[in-house]
């Protein structure tokens, strides 16, 4: 009967434990190597951004006008 009064506390009590031990048993990450890294001359190459240009007129009323209908 008293389990059934303390229900919250129970629960927060298994969340808590489980957050615990979840966190005990949580590997640390681990540096990369040299090797696992992408190499700078690959990594330099790809740096150049592409620039695209767009020229055209503009639609006048009436063209878009047209488009909408």
């Amino acid at each position: 009967m008293n389990i059934v009064k303390n229900m919250e506390a129970v629960v927060i009590a298994a969340v808590a434990l489980t957050f615990v031990t979840a966190m005990a048993s949580a590997e640390a990450p681990r540096a990369r190597s040299a090797a696992q890294t992408a190499p700078a001359a690959a990594v330099k190459a790809d740096t150049e951004m592409t620039t695209i240009v767009v020229t055209g007129k503009r639609l006048t009323a009436a063209q878009k006008a047209d488009l909408a209908a």
